[in-house]
């Protein structure tokens, strides 16, 4: 029974190795001032991983461009911008008055959380710290393709992988030697 185990690992290590691999080389062709290898070593690791079926981690993923791959690396070979949304879009096409009309963004639906026992001031200003940070969003600008990368500068809205209730079983492989 254990060998089984062990081969189920086992198959899934080599690529594993091989992404991290052209991962690293990606990163290091990026701070090397080479944006077109490194956004090819990029969509490589990306492709080696679709075909085998194998998921890369949250934290991977953000940090390459979503069209060309290039590793975003803030203060390397991008920079990373902070940008405030307006509460309300003006409308173009004015009234006749000369005003624009307003017309108020629409925001998806977050779910509710179970209520607690607080008071309600506690209670109001916490809604208005969680609208102020709604509002605040990060954003890299790839410098080979120049597509746009946001990030919402929310601490409440973490990746389900991130999260520690994700974790079912952690799998240590014991190191291998060298057979040569």
């Amino acid at each position: 029974m254990s060998k089984d185990n062990k081969k189920k690992h086992l198959t899934q290590r080599d690529v594993a190795s091989r992404m991290n691999f052209l991962f690293q080389a990606s990163n290091l062709m990026a701070a090397g001032n080479q944006a077109k290898l490194a956004a090819y070593y990029g969509k490589l690791c990306r492709n080696v991983g679709t075909k085998a079926v194998m998921h890369m981690a949250p934290a991977l993923k953000r940090s390459l461009c979503r069209r060309c791959s290039l590793p975003l690396i803030p203060g390397v070979n991008t920079e990373l911008h902070v940008a405030r949304e307006p509460k309300e879009a003006t409308v173009p096409g004015a009234s006749s008055n000369g005003e624009a009309k307003t017309k108020k963004k629409r925001h998806r639906r977050q779910r509710k959380k179970p209520k607690s026992k607080r008071t309600e001031n506690a209670q109001e200003s916490e809604t208005q710290i969680h609208e102020s940070t709604e509002r605040v969003s990060l954003f890299l600008k790839c410098p080979l393709c120049l597509g746009r990368r946001s990030f919402a500068a929310n601490s409440e809205r973490d990746c389900w992988l991130e999260q520690p209730q994700s974790v079912v079983q952690v799998v240590s492989l014991p190191e291998e030697k060298d057979q040569r």
